[in-house]
This record gives C-alpha cells, sequence and structure tokens, in this order.
C-alpha cells in the first residue's frame, strides 16, 4: 500500500491530479449545496473518491451510498472503536496479559 502510494504522489506526478482535485470539488460544493446537513458524508464520499481514483484507478465516487464508501467507513469506525482508551479488557484487568490466548 506505501509504495503504491509513494509511486502516484511524487513532485512531478501531484500536477497531473490538478483536473481531478477540481472535479472532486465541483462535485462537493454542490453535495453541500444539496444537502448541507450531511457534510461529514459529503467528506468521506470525496476523499474517497479521490484516493480510490488516483492510486487504483476507480472512477470517480458520486453517491455517499456507494459500497466501496460504505465499506470504509465501517472499517474506519470499527478501527476508531478499536482504539478507543478502556475498549479491551485487558487494560482494566491487568492480570489478564497473563491468561494464554488459546
Amino acid at each position: 500500500m506505501r509504495k503504491a502510494a509513494d509511486e502516484k504522489f511524487t513532485k512531478g506526478l501531484v500536477k497531473e491530479y490538478h483536473e481531478k482535485q477540481t472535479s472532486e470539488a465541483i462535485i462537493l460544493a454542490h453535495d453541500w449545496l444539496l444537502s448541507p446537513v450531511k457534510w461529514d458524508q459529503h467528506l468521506r464520499r470525496a476523499s474517497a473518491s479521490m484516493i480510490l481514483s488516483v492510486v487504483y484507478g476507480y472512477p470517480t465516487i458520486t453517491s455517499d451510498q456507494d459500497q466501496i464508501v460504505e465499506d470504509i467507513n465501517e472499517f474506519s469506525n470499527r478501527l476508531t472503536k478499536a482504539a478507543a482508551p478502556g475498549a479491551h479488557l485487558v487494560e482494566n484487568f491487568t492480570w489478564m496479559r497473563h491468561v494464554p490466548s488459546r
């Protein structure tokens, strides 16, 4: 993943994405005007669309109901919950560190 991102985001290649960024910004502004209450969903869609199109060649994602966007958001939510303080019992009961994993 890191190698793919490093290959696509060199100083010389980033200039090629100006048109893509502009079109994503236009779609984002349009979505904000239609439903400003869902601003966070629009930002998630725009960032997912930009990254997927640049790194993996996906077409522009125009809906926040797209399955890829939903999968990314679900993964992000699960990761956030797992990283939250107190999410694991071993943090509260330190003696559990010595219990075998099996």
